[in-house]
């Protein structure tokens, strides 16, 4: 099992480092933006592929054709956590990252 904090750890610490600069938080930003739209279109993806392979399964599933095993099942899910973990890192990285461009503390009024 993953423990689901080395990666958001690690892009908290480059973000939140003093040193830094302007230009690499403006490309975390963007990338982290980027990436969490494709995510997010790829879970839309997947969601609409396993609804159909759901139909299917009703209405084709014998003894001798199945949709879908239990394995094939128990990796999606792992797939799905995985991207809802990365997406929510990438989404907390791009807007620590807003912030620290913002002026962060200094900033804030």
């Amino acid at each position: 099992m993953l423990s689901y904090d080395a990666i958001q750890i690690a892009l908290q610490d480059v973000v939140n480092s003093n040193d830094v600069s302007e230009q690499t938080l403006e490309k975390i930003r963007t990338e982290s933006e980027c990436l969490c739209e494709s995510i997010e279109y790829g879970l839309m993806e997947l969601g609409d592929m396993i609804s159909r392979l759901g139909f299917f399964a009703e209405s084709e599933q014998t003894f001798d054709r199945h949709a879908m095993s239990n394995d094939n099942v128990k990796h999606i899910g792992a797939l799905i956590q995985a991207n809802a973990y990365f997406l929510n890192t990438l989404r907390e990285a791009s807007i620590q990252a807003t912030y620290h461009l913002n002026g962060g503390d200094k900033g804030a009024k």
